[in-house]
C-alpha cells in the first residue's frame, strides 16, 4: 500500500534575479498567481497541502489559508524546505512543486502521479540534458535518512542528490517538451510566449533581433556551478560573446571569468562569432597553463 501523499509549494525563494516575489506573479491567463495556480494542481492530487517559506517571509499573494511550513533547517535553498516538510510528516510521500515552473499542468502531474512506485525519488528526466528535475517530483518516505545523510556532509543540490542516488525518471513526452523551464528573470517572462505557444513568436524589445534557440554545454567547474552540462536557451545574442555577457549579467554565475573560451559546433570561437538557431554553444574554464 502506497503512503499518503502531501503536497509542498516551494516559495521561499528571494526572487533575487526577478526583482519581484515570482510567486506572486501572474504568469499564465487566468488572472491568478503562480502560487494560487501551482497550489491549486497541487490540492487536486494531495491529502494536504503545505507552503514552504523562509523564516519571516510573508505569504505570497493568492495562497489563502494554505499551513505554512518555515524553513526549520540550515542547509538553504530548496533543500531546506523539502527536508523540513519530510520531517514534519516522515511517514507520507511528498508531491514538491517550485512556484517557478508555470508551464507544468494537470497533464504534466498526472504523469507523474501514474509514475509513482514505492523508489525514494520520481521525477522526470530534462528533454534538454537528462538530469533529475527535483523541484517537480515526488519524494517518498524512504527519501528522508538520504536527504538528511547528503545535508550533513554539505551535499545540498538536490538535482545532483537524486542523480547520484539513481531517481527513478520519467520521459516526458514530446509535447510537453518544455513544462519543466522555469522563470527567473525578466528575459524569461520575454520569452515566455514562445513555449506556451510554439506558433507563436516571441516578443521582443524593439530593435533587438529576434530570439533564436541555443544549445548550451558547460564543461568542468562550469558545468557543476550550473548544476547542469546542458541546456537549451532562447536568446537575442547575435555572437557567442554577447550570449556570454548576457548569461554574466542575469545569472551573476560565479563561474564566469575572462578564461572561459567559447567553442560553437564543436570548434573553437571568438566571441564575435556570429549565432544562429540551433547553434550549439560550448562554454569552458581556462586550460591549465594558458
Amino acid at each position: 500500500m502506497k503512503p499518503p501523499l502531501r503536497g509542498l509549494l516551494l516559495a521561499g525563494g528571494r526572487s533575487t534575479r526577478m526583482g519581484r516575489d515570482k510567486a506572486s506573479m501572474i504568469l499564465r491567463g487566468n488572472g491568478q498567481t503562480q502560487a494560487a495556480n501551482a497550489l491549486r494542481l497541487l490540492e487536486g492530487s494531495c491529502a494536504e497541502v503545505f507552503l514552504s517559506l523562509r523564516e519571516g517571509q510573508e505569504k505570497p499573494e493568492g495562497c489563502g489559508s494554505v499551513e505554512i511550513l518555515r524553513d526549520a533547517v540550515s542547509c538553504g535553498g530548496p533543500l531546506a524546505g523539502i527536508l523540513t516538510a519530510m520531517r514534519h510528516d516522515p511517514e507520507s510521500a511528498w508531491l514538491v512543486l517550485a512556484c517557478d515552473l508555470p508551464f507544468v499542468d494537470a497533464g504534466v502531474v498526472s504523469l507523474l502521479l501514474a509514475g509513482r512506485d514505492d523508489s525514494p525519488f520520481t521525477a522526470f528526466a530534462s528533454a534538454f540534458d537528462g538530469l533529475p528535475e527535483p523541484l517537480c517530483a515526488i519524494y517518498g518516505p524512504a527519501a528522508l535518512p538520504i536527504l538528511e545523510e547528503h545535508a550533513a556532509r554539505g551535499h545540498v543540490c538536490p538535482r545532483h542528490i537524486m542523480a547520484e542516488e539513481g531517481a527513478r525518471l520519467l520521459e516526458l513526452p514530446a509535447a510537453a517538451r518544455h513544462a519543466l523551464e522555469n522563470i527567473n528573470t525578466p528575459r524569461d517572462l520575454e520569452m515566455m510566449t514562445r513555449f506556451s505557444d510554439p506558433g507563436a513568436a516571441a516578443p521582443e524589445p524593439a530593435g533587438e533581433t529576434p530570439g533564436r534557440e541555443i544549445r548550451l554545454g558547460w564543461f568542468g567547474f562550469l558545468a557543476e556551478q550550473r548544476g547542469r552540462r546542458e541546456e537549451m536557451l532562447v536568446t537575442p545574442a547575435g555572437t557567442v560573446g554577447v550570449l556570454f555577457a548576457e548569461l554574466a549579467a542575469r545569472d551573476g554565475t560565479v563561474g564566469f571569468t575572462p578564461g572561459v573560451r567559447f567553442a560553437v559546433n564543436d570548434e573553437f570561437a571568438p566571441p564575435d562569432h556570429p549565432l544562429k538557431a540551433g547553434d550549439k554553444v560550448v562554454f569552458m574554464p581556462p586550460f591549465s597553463g594558458g
